[in-house]
């Protein structure tokens, strides 16, 4: 008989284990634009397939008191007629228990609080909903904003923010307080007060800028700052309490983990995808337990600026619109560049359904990689956000200049083919063989003096030896040397080897600077 109601139970959605539903709790708009909203849930100990999630909307505080009839998409899916061809929803890839609901064309009758619950298809029932939901909030009216989280590591300093819609002058007095998470309201004990009058709570406690910035700074932070804080503020005109609190989660501070132990090399203009992984903080919670997974990946150490926060706008203006999560925790950078060439460091919050309408925040490092940029010879400076690039050094530009002339001489050969030109007129400026030459590159070793190049002559070489006198032309053709190639239909080039040996300094002023030619034979026709 025990067993009999154990199994009835657990059908109808209620077991042993808590069931939590979890959504963000405020959403700032606007009039004619769209929203997603979110909707996780708690492993309810049922069959996946058995549950399916309802919508429903109100302008009451709390879901609990939400009636059927106000039920905008039904767990078949249906959209009721206010919302028909502006509401969907889908499934999370990553995660079987999140579900997302989109709306387009919003209006100021719509909401403003939209709440998610669990329906049980098997038995026809509603056996838990979220408890305050989502609250829509249109620009241009008069609120209050915070984030729903929060992450920061032990020791640094840390701004919790609180947004004001309207004119910050207007403001009088700003009280930050303690908020109570299963109320989800703001607690009647304040850590600091700012205001025209005496204030209580400075120390570690101050606000960002009381005439233009009425977010909380806290210096020096703290484990035991791991709470929750909520603001309010009042004007000339009234008072106004956040309809929402910030979670802080603070991430012990160790030395150690400034020093990624991954590395990975990726191409400059390529994406790099940067693996980060955690796990459950005791063997009290399983993955059923698990309500939400915001990842936080920060650049050059664990408390430098953000390369992807659940919030844009918290996000290093360097990586904006170019990361994005991919499964759960990997970060995916695109187009990356010579500033991405440092260290990357996960941190992984957690959320964990406790019990009923009670969550539990975990954090962790997820762990540290170090990203190196591979990019061409010309590319060879670095800029990091947290320290200096290095510059090309002389032999750097030097081997630049001798790829670049080899270039050039290719190109040049092969022009002459084309037009069958006889020659190619090269300026002397190298005595070392070809061999010779791959060596003193490869060790990076060039000079100026030492690079060869090229120009084409505006006379043929035939002009030039009917000019020469008999005795020159023996001189200088005789002593030249040929280098035969392979058989076949090659090229090989004449050189004029006694002006090659001829050095000249290159500060020495060019008067009738003398040239020597590489004529271009065809074997077949030599």
């Amino acid at each position: 008989m025990r067993l009999f109601i154990l199994i009835s139970l657990s059908y109808l959605g209620i077991t042993g284990s808590p069931v939590c539903v979890h959504q963000m709790t405020t959403h700032t708009i606007q009039s004619r634009g769209s929203v997603t909203i979110p909707c996780s849930y708690s492993d309810p100990g049922i069959p996946d397939e058995d549950v399916r999630v309802t919508w429903r909307e109100t302008d009451r505080e709390y879901c609990s008191s939400v009636a059927a009839e106000d039920t905008i998409i039904s767990p078949s899916g249906n959209v009721t007629e206010k919302y028909e061809g502006r509401l969907s929803r889908e499934k999370d890839p990553n995660r079987n228990r999140t579900e997302y609901i989109r709306i387009t064309g919003l209006e100021s009758t719509d909401g403003p609080r939209f709440c998610c619950l669990l329906y049980n298809i098997r038995y026809g029932n509603t056996f838990k909903e979220s408890r305050i939901g989502t609250l829509l909030q249109f620009s241009g009216t008069e609120y209050i904003t915070q984030m729903d989280e929060v992450m920061a590591v032990s020791g640094e300093e840390v701004i919790i923010p609180c947004y004001y819609s309207k004119d910050t002058s207007d403001i009088t007095n700003v009280i930050w307080y303690y908020a109570d998470q299963e109320s989800h309201d703001c607690t009647h004990t304040p850590i600091h007060e700012r205001s025209n009058a005496p204030q209580y709570g400075v120390g570690r406690y101050s606000l960002v800028n009381f005439t233009q910035d009425v977010s909380l700074r806290i210096h020096n932070l703290h484990v035991n700052d791991q709470r929750s804080y909520c603001c309010v503020i009042s004007t000339t005109r009234e008072t106004l309490k956040s309809k929402q609190f910030t979670t802080l989660v603070v991430a012990e501070s160790q030395p150690s983990r400034d020093q990624p132990t991954n590395e990975i090399s990726v191409e400059e203009g390529h994406s790099a995808l940067l693996s980060c992984s955690y796990t459950l903080p005791s063997d009290r919670y399983t993955e059923r337990d698990v309500l939400r997974v915001n990842v936080y990946w920060r650049v050059g150490n664990v408390t430098g600026p953000y390369a992807y926060h659940p919030y844009q706008e918290m996000v290093h203006s360097t990586y904006i619109n170019r990361t994005s999560i991919t499964g759960r925790t990997n970060l995916m950078i695109k187009d990356v560049m010579k500033a991405d060439n440092t260290s990357f460091h996960c941190f992984v919050a957690l959320k964990l359904c406790a019990s009923d309408y009670q969550d539990d925040d975990k954090i962790q490092y997820g762990g540290g990689i170090r990203l190196i940029i591979n990019g061409d010879v010309a590319g060879r400076t670095t800029n990091g956000i947290n320290g200096e690039g290095s510059k090309l050094t002389f032999q750097d530009l030097m081997i630049i200049v001798v790829v670049s002339s080899v270039t050039i001489m290719i190109i040049l050969i092969v022009i002459l083919i084309i037009l069958k030109v006889k020659g190619v007129i090269c300026k002397k400026k190298t005595n070392f063989s070809e061999q010779q030459m791959d060596s003193i590159q490869a060790a990076g070793v060039v000079t100026s003096e030492e690079a060869p190049y090229c120009e084409i002559s505006t006379k043929k070489p035939e002009d030039v030896l009917k000019a020469a006198t008999d005795e020159t032309e023996k001189t200088e053709m005789g002593s030249g040397q040929m280098e035969d190639g392979e058989e076949g239909n090659l090229l090989y080039a004449k050189l004029n080897q006694t002006k090659l040996k001829e050095k000249r300094p290159a500060e020495i002023p060019k008067q009738n600077e003398e040239v020597v030619y590489a004529a271009v034979v065809n074997t077949t026709t030599k």
